[in-house]
């Protein structure tokens, strides 16, 4: 008995560790719509920005870092995960250590991962420096080049709709969150599960959001079509960007050899 509660101890100090770790070494000037002041005494997130950013109270998130014991869901973890901008063994490790399991898969289409090869990556790669990406009929990143990786926090996501939609940083960075980027989101979504009533990742997508998302459940109920957004100009804020908004041009093309996915590419600066 002994054995197994010292065991458990054990674990909880170094998940504390991880987790304190984790938010030291995270910038607060790389977390787009976090205003950050000349006169911060911190050069790292507070235990109060972490909190916010993962839509949890800062009682809850100190249990967390504190290594006290608590039933903490995958939506948690998974927004904990994407804040400190965790890379896969990390997220992993973070599971095993504050749940006893590793995180359920990542799920991407088949032939949307069929579809990306070496001279995909060089197109995408062409665009530098204007952030690009592919993701498939389901919202999954495929593919990205760097400067999405800077610019966009949904590649560590790995589903645009989701972040969107269930992740609180998101309504920060993306300027007039509902109706210039949630209802023309959901209008999407809504065009692509008539296109694909079978698809079982788009199925699940639309249940997670109507679910942990309130609003989207009432813009759900508009029945709005938008089937894709290229030419848009929306705005947003950008990492190091001091809070200020940014006009963003949406492309989107798709590839001939698979429709279902898309090819975006932003200009920002428009």
């Amino acid at each position: 008995m002994s054995t197994d509660f010292e065991r458990l101890a054990a674990r909880d100090q170094t998940l504390a560790a991880m987790i304190q770790c984790w938010r030291e070494r995270t910038d607060p000037n790389s977390i787009p719509g976090l205003v950050t002041t000349p006169g911060r005494r911190t050069r790292e997130l507070t235990k109060t920005e972490v909190a916010k950013l993962a839509g949890i109270s800062v009682k809850w998130y100190s249990k967390l870092e504190n290594g006290e014991p608590a039933q903490f869901s995958d939506a948690i973890l998974d927004r904990l995960a994407f804040t400190f901008r965790l890379n896969d063994a990390e997220r992993l490790a973070l599971y095993h250590h504050a749940t006893g399991r590793a995180p359920a898969p990542r799920d991407t289409e088949p032939d949307a991962m069929a579809a990306m090869d070496a001279d995909m990556q060089r197109l995408l790669d062409k665009m530098l420096p204007h952030p690009a990406y592919i993701s498939d009929v389901a919202w999954n990143v495929v593919a990205h080049n760097n400067p999405s990786r800077e610019m966009y926090p949904w590649v560590y996501e790995r589903n645009i709709m989701r972040w969107a939609f269930l992740y609180p940083g998101a309504r920060e960075q993306l300027v007039n969150w509902k109706e210039s980027w949630a209802v023309p989101f959901l209008a999407q979504i809504r065009t692509a599960a008539a296109q694909y009533p079978d698809n079982e990742q788009l199925k699940k997508l639309v249940a997670d959001i109507l679910e942990g998302c309130p609003e989207a459940q009432e813009l759900w109920d508009r029945h709005d079509f938008y089937e894709h957004p290229d030419g848009d100009i929306r705005h947003m804020r950008i990492p190091h960007g001091g809070g200020d908004e940014v006009p963003v041009r949406i492309m989107a093309l798709a590839p001939l050899r698979n429709r279902q996915l898309r090819f975006i590419v932003a200009f920002h600066g428009v």
